[in-house]
């Protein structure tokens, strides 16, 4: 499966692989350096289309993961993170006598600590034993696995403690802000040059969406669109909510819309889980809707427009249909990978309400919506200054604050459209700031991929512990 100067890396994420983007974007940088991979995680959505085009070095291993009844959980909490927690170890266990060959690394994402860290720790010792070469191991670290249980809980403490034992066994160490690689550096002791920052990078495909591409995705999306809010029908075939065609001198032209009708669209992803405050969310819009009403302000329609899929999406589904918007149109939208970085790229402004159980990580979905172009309003935690200047290339609001989330919206979106489609004003200014940020591939090659190949075995050691 390798060859000279291939390495054969297994990336482990516990967690569908559809829905883990940064451990996927590893996966696609060793492809298109040229190394093999083995992709490891969840059964669910699929995969990436950027790295089906590297099928020939790339092994993909889907599991489910076993869930105890929902009962147990209910009257036996430790019971049920004990069924948990094996089950997890033997399917993970499993899934690793599929990999093929003999690997150079092993690449694990955190969270989930337990028995992710242990398990591939201990996958690395078998393989000396039997392939004579131990590989090496690499913790990437999006957050502090323990954060996100219960505080003073006993999982809890024994997250803390399994994280804080296995960490110093890993050959190299990646965090996503340069505040986490402070914390480990203290809390957990860990050796400061054998962690590297590797700030989160959109990747190429995330970029503002040209008019074709704008046209094409609205109209497969106005069904769905026109379905949830009656208001927002187009019955022009010529035209979408954005975009609309021309014809100049007999030619057929596709361009985004300028006139007073087209409205302002807001997107947002979420996950739809207890970790996101949704709600202040719907009351700034509920705010705004009020203030442009009885204020009786010139306003364009506002179209939000929310992705993601997850346990809590029904119940805000069912409160958006009683707010009895009349400015405002808030969609829920679920999208095809492939489809997702167009969305983003047709919007005037990003929200994020993620919040860190650490503060000690960085929203994702912002360097989407940055790769894009699109300025955000985010919620305010921790570090959250490592990506998101507030009045530089967004604006900042805080956790209990949903007046001050509208008083933004109206700030930001009343201005006009310039020559070039956008919205004028601070937003312009935002998106200027943003406008030119390294992307995923470089950002990777410069600090993460000679970490990770010296994290590799030297092939004449290997030798030489054979002999």
């Amino acid at each position: 499966m390798t060859g000279p100067g291939r390495k054969h890396v297994v990336v482990v994420v516990m967690g569908d692989l559809g829905r883990s983007p940064r451990m996927s974007y590893h996966a696609l940088s060793l492809l298109e350096h040229g190394h093999c991979v083995s992709l490891i995680g969840y059964e669910g959505e699929d995969i990436m289309p950027q790295l089906k085009l590297h099928g020939g070095l790339l092994q993909v291993i889907r599991f489910n993961p076993y869930t105890p009844p929902s009962w147990i959980r209910k009257y036996a909490l430790p019971l049920y993170y004990m069924f948990r927690i094996v089950g997890l170890a033997f399917g993970l266990t499993v899934a690793t006598t599929q990999i093929q060959g003999d690997p150079d690394c092993v690449l694990v994402q955190n969270p989930p600590s337990l028995p992710l860290l242990m398990i591939a720790y201990c996958y690395c010792l078998i393989k000396e034993r039997s392939a004579k070469k131990k590989p090496g191991f690499v913790i990437d670290w999006h957050n502090l696995g323990f954060t996100m249980l219960k505080p003073k809980s006993m999982i809890r403490q024994l997250a803390y403690e399994n994280e804080k034992m296995m960490s110093p066994y890993a050959d190299g160490h990646l965090c996503v802000t340069k505040a986490m690689k402070e914390w480990l550096i203290g809390n957990f002791g860990i050796d400061g040059d054998k962690i590297f920052e590797l700030y989160d990078r959109p990747p190429e495909f995330f970029r503002p969406t040209k008019a074709e591409v704008m046209h094409d995705l609205m109209k497969r999306l106005k069904s769905d669109m026109e379905k949830q809010s009656p208001c927002l029908r187009v019955e022009e075939t010529n035209r979408t909510l954005f975009t609309e065609v021309l014809l100049q001198h007999g030619n057929r032209q596709i361009v985004e819309r300028d006139d007073e009708d087209r409205p302002v669209l807001i997107v947002s992803s979420t996950s739809w889980t207890a970790d996101e405050d949704f709600s202040i969310l719907l009351r700034a819009l509920g705010l705004l809707d009020r203030t442009i009403k009885e204020n009786n302000i010139k306003f364009p329609r506002v179209v939000v427009i929310v992705t993601g899929k997850g346990p809590q999406k029904e119940m805000y589904k069912e409160q958006i249909s009683q707010m009895h918007l009349e400015k405002v149109s808030i969609l829920t939208l679920w999208l095809e990978a492939s489809d997702y970085p167009k969305l983003l790229g047709c919007a005037d402004l990003g929200v994020s309400l993620h919040t860190s159980t650490s503060d000690l990580d960085l929203p994702m979905k912002v360097l989407d919506m940055f790769g894009c172009e699109v300025p955000v309003c985010a919620v305010k935690f921790g570090c959250l200054d490592e990506l998101v200047q507030d009045g530089v290339n967004g604006r900042v609001f805080s956790q209990t604050s949903d007046l001050e989330l509208s008083e933004q919206f109206l700030h930001l979106l009343i201005e006009k459209r310039g020559d070039d489609k956008k919205i004028t004003g601070d937003l312009a200014k935002f998106r200027g700031n943003i406008r030119g940020m390294t992307r995923w591939r470089e950002n990777w090659k410069d600090q993460a991929h000679d970490m990770i190949m010296d994290a590799c075995p030297d092939i004449l050691q290997s030798h030489s512990k054979e002999d």
